[in-house]
């Protein structure tokens, strides 16, 4: 029998060091001591046998030191089996791997337990095995191919992940390919712990991540760890649980959102519209921050305030763009049509009248009203307390500390009150058109409650 271990922190401190010495490659961002923890306790303590145990992308090793320690308070017999073959880990990487064997074996003499290699140089999305483990924790690589820190990815082997991972079909990233790898290898009654952007809970391009996780299990639990779960990781970070059975894909929500959200129904998509000045790689060229000859005045994000718009603090050049660079500039008239902005980088809904209308910057998104409604009311309802909670709980995005955003996904699936709710339908706008941002917050929870 295994002893009784007063601590793993030589081995931790092996791991540690790893870490460090890895700092600054893609997608390499080791798991905390704390934060392996927690996902131990929260896979493995329904169990009651020991199961056989896989981390498919292993690093360092945290996930299974974490559940080394915690099995050694919690389940010291399952230490045995796992040292004897019944604990697995896979990485890319051999120094990973080596890594990872070296933190193990440390632990394993804390443990008076006999050392052995676990980690293995092998490629969890190159290999085809069937499932074969109890439990699959991991904390994949997160890589994305898409987006404002997109990681290049030679075309074969975007294509290679586009055949093999259907996950990797919405928002293209290892994280994603990784959602589905991961229950892939879990036997169908096994329990899976996956550390995953939190925007994979909720976000419209990781709909088909979700579904690859639902294919054979279902999510038990969401956990939202926050933004400083991993150092040096500005994303919030997410725990997913997946157990036994069958459940939707969500999003996941609390329950509380979600009975809000059913209250009323969303505007029609075509109510709003992302048509902001895109400046793309030509923004030094077309954006100056003082007037300047020919030039025209545009908002940027800054410029939306509740219920009001600054005068535009930036202008736009007239220029002709050289070979290779690019933008994209609507006709005056499109924006024109837009009756409400809003503020893009948010933390809630920030929304104002475009009046005077001009141009802005795609940092500020554009609503054109909506049949029925006053755009007054609608100012009112975008800028109240109800929504910007509403907005926070169900999109992770909104959370961020660093760079909250609001978008236009977001606006189309927040839920807007019409004229069935009688009187307090006009005073709100009446409120919303004097600025009075207490009586708007305090007349739209009235027609929520």
């Amino acid at each position: 029998m295994p002893r009784a271990a007063t601590t793993l922190d030589p081995a931790w401190q092996v791991h540690d060091r790893s870490a460090l010495a890895q700092r600054g490659k893609p997608g390499c961002v080791y798991t905390p001591r704390a934060v392996a923890l927690r996902l131990a306790q929260a896979v493995l303590s329904p169990l009651e046998r020991a199961p056989t145990l896989l981390d498919p992308a292993c690093g360092g090793g945290a996930l299974l030191l974490g559940a080394i320690e915690w099995a050694s308070r919690e389940r010291p017999g399952w230490l045995e089996h796992w040292f004897d073959g019944g604990m697995s880990g896979w990485d890319a990487s051999a120094a990973a791997a080596n890594a990872c064997n070296e933190a193990l074996r440390v632990a394993a003499q804390e443990l008076g337990l006999k050392p052995r290699g676990i980690a293995i140089v092998r490629d969890a999305l190159a290999d085809d095995a069937d499932a074969a483990f109890d439990v699959v924790l991991a904390n994949p690589p997160w890589v994305s191919f898409s987006g404002r820190h997109a990681d290049d990815l030679p075309s074969g082997a975007r294509a290679d992940l586009q055949r093999r991972f259907w996950a990797f079909r919405g928002w293209p990233s290892l994280h994603a390919a990784f959602a589905q790898r991961c229950p892939e290898l879990t036997r169908q009654d096994g329990r899976c712990g996956l550390l995953l952007p939190m925007q994979v809970a909720d976000l419209a391009g990781y709909q088909a991540a979700r579904e690859a996780m639902c294919a054979r299990h279902q999510v038990e639990d969401v956990i939202e760890l926050g933004e400083k779960a991993f150092d040096g990781v500005i994303e919030p970070v997410g725990m997913f649980v997946l157990a036994p059975g069958v459940a939707g894909p969500g999003p996941w929500h609390a329950p509380a959102v979600a009975q809000l959200t059913s209250r009323f129904t969303p505007l029609p998509p075509e109510c709003f519209g992302d048509i902001g000045v895109h400046t793309g790689n030509a923004g030094d060229l077309l954006i100056a921050e003082a007037p300047e000859a020919g030039a025209r005045p545009i908002r940027v994000g800054r410029d939306i305030k509740p219920y009001r718009l600054a005068a535009p603090s930036h202008w736009l050049r007239q220029v002709a763009l050289p070979p290779g660079k690019y933008a994209r500039i609507s006709g005056e008239a499109r924006f024109a049509k837009a009756l409400i902005v809003l503020r893009q980088t948010a933390a809630r809904p920030v929304a104002a009248r475009h009046e005077p209308a001009g141009l802005f910057r795609n940092s500020v998104l554009a609503c054109f009203g909506a049949p029925g409604h006053d755009p007054d009311f609608l100012v009112g309802v975008f800028n109240s307390d109800t929504i910007a909670a509403l907005h926070a709980a169900r999109f992770r995005d909104a959370r961020q500390r660093t760079f909250p955003q609001l978008k236009i996904s977001h606006l189309r699936a927040l839920p807007v009150p019409g004229r069935e709710i009688g009187p307090l339908y006009e005073q709100i706008a009446n409120a919303s058109r004097a600025g009075d941002a207490a009586a708007v917050s305090a007349l739209v929870a009235q027609a929520f409650a």
